[in-house]
Order: C-alpha cells, then structure tokens, then sequence
C-alpha cells in the first residue's frame, strides 16, 4: 500500500511540473495555414496538395503537436523554440532548434529535385508548423521560465500560465478568427507587405523578440483589459504575418528560382550543413 502511494505521490509530482506547451495552439496553428492560403495562387496549392495528400493544411500545421505524446518523437521537442538570455544577440550554430531547423528544411527544399516525396512532405510537415512557432514570442523567450511556463497568470476569463495564455487562451477567450486577421492584413501598404514576405528566419526570430516587454508587462500576475487588447493586437499581425511568410516560402520553392528571384538567406555557411532528423516518419 505504502509503494503504491508513494507511486502516486510521484507521478502527481511528475505531471506537476512546467513544461513546454504548444505555439499557438491548434487555433492559432490554422490561422497561419488559412492565412497562407488564403494568398497563395492555385498553381501552388495544387503542388503543395500533392504532397500532403488527404491531410488538410490545418492538419498539417499542428502534425508536430499532435505527435508530442508519441515518445517516438521525442527528439523533435528541442525543435520548437529558441531560448535566449535578454540582450543576447543569437550566434549561429549546429543546434538544432527552432531556428537551425526551420531554416535547414527552406533550404532543402530549395533543392528539392534531390529528395524523395516522403522527404519532401516531411519538410513540408516542419515548416508549416515552425513558421508558426517562431511567430508566438514565447516560443524565442528566456530559458529561467521555460518561455513563461512557469509564470502563473490569471485574467477576468482564464488562469494558466503565461505561455498557454499566448498560446491559445488570449486566441479563444477573444475571439480572434480569420475574418478579423485579415482586417489587419488590409492596414498593411504593398511596400510594407513585401518587406514582411522577405524570407529571413533570423530577422523573423528577432522581431518576435522584440515583443517579449510587452508579453511581460503586467502586474501581481494578473492580465488586465489594457493587456489583453494589447495581446490581441500583437497575436493578430503575428499570424498574420506568418501566414504571409508560409504563403511567401511556399511559393518560394515551389515556383521556378528564375521566374522568382532568389530567397533572402541572412546567414553564414555554418547553417548549410544541418538538415532535418531523417527518421521523422510521415
């Protein structure tokens, strides 16, 4: 009786303790693959469509968390997020994180007449979902709470942790649709929508950065009115804009390199060498 109860005692402790949680949720996820959609030319669809299947972009988009229970996967958790004290400035490496990763499947699928199908619907898989990832600020936040997984909040709608109310409760307790993400696409000007298609991981990490003040500026662990609209803004353009950035990587390395130009890559050789782990399995 005594082992069992100290069994018991054990596990609580165990599934007390803070992990990572999802980017966005499953909401957050399907707004950035709809986003992208939404922009993408036919031609595109059509090829994207050929190698995903009978998935729909929504499943795609949040493959990567669905399968976080799977211990098979366990080598990818590392995969969606980038830790980093405040002020650093990131130096590239052979890490595999959220970056490195990401960054490594645009590439090879800049080439992607050397890959296989399945090679190709895997890379598909990685950055349908990490695009949306890098765009939730706490998922390039600081490593002390585990990108706000162990800061308690509480608002007049929810308590969780501050990551979660990033990730999906901000999302769900206000509503925040398609309709009106792409209310904010509208404020944007042509020359403003090219810049923010221009594809640059390392520049998309650090203005995700950029608004982790903002993500930490409340009080006694409360979220008040003021911070939650202010959530709301920033968690609409960020999907936003990542689905512009899905939508521009995907026509990117699915169009000819002459009819498009190259791809914008901010980063030295040391990257060139680090590709997926081949045993995702998809």
């Amino acid at each position: 009786m005594k082992k069992r109860f100290l069994s018991l005692i054990l596990t609580a402790m165990i599934f007390s303790i803070p992990s990572r949680t999802m980017a966005w949720g499953k909401t957050g996820h399907g707004l950035v693959a709809e986003i992208a959609y939404h922009f993408l030319d036919d031609s595109t669809k059509e090829i994207v469509k050929k190698y995903i299947g009978d998935m729909s972009i929504e499943e795609m988009a949040s493959w990567m968390d669905e399968n976080r229970s799977n211990s098979y996967y366990d080598y990818m958790k590392p995969w969606h997020y980038l830790d980093m004290d405040k002020g650093v400035l990131y130096k590239p490496s052979s890490e595999k994180n959220l970056l490195t990763i990401l960054f490594s499947a645009i590439t090879e699928l800049r080439h992607m007449e050397t890959l296989k199908k399945k090679d190709i619907r895997r890379d598909l898989l990685l950055i349908f979902h990490l695009v949306g990832d890098l765009h939730q600020p706490l998922h390039t936040g600081y490593a002390t709470d585990k990108g706000g997984n162990t800061v308690e909040v509480s608002s007049q709608n929810f308590s969780s942790n501050l990551h979660s109310a990033w990730d999906t409760q901000i999302i769900e307790t206000e509503g925040i649709s398609l309709a009106k993400c792409l209310k904010v696409y509208d404020a944007y000007s042509p020359e403003e929508v090219d810049t923010i298609k221009k594809i640059d991981v390392l520049r998309w990490m650090y203005q995700s950065r950029s608004y982790l003040d903002s993500v930490y500026d409340f009080k006694k662990g409360f979220l008040d009115s003021n911070y939650i609209k202010r959530g709301v803004n920033i968690i609409e353009q960020q999907l936003v804009i990542a689905g512009l950035r899905l939508a521009s990587i995907l026509t990117a390395v699915f169009k000819s390199t002459k009819a498009q130009g190259p791809a914008t890559y901010n980063y030295t050789p040391k990257f060139f060498g680090l590709l997926p782990d081949r045993r995702l399995r998809v």
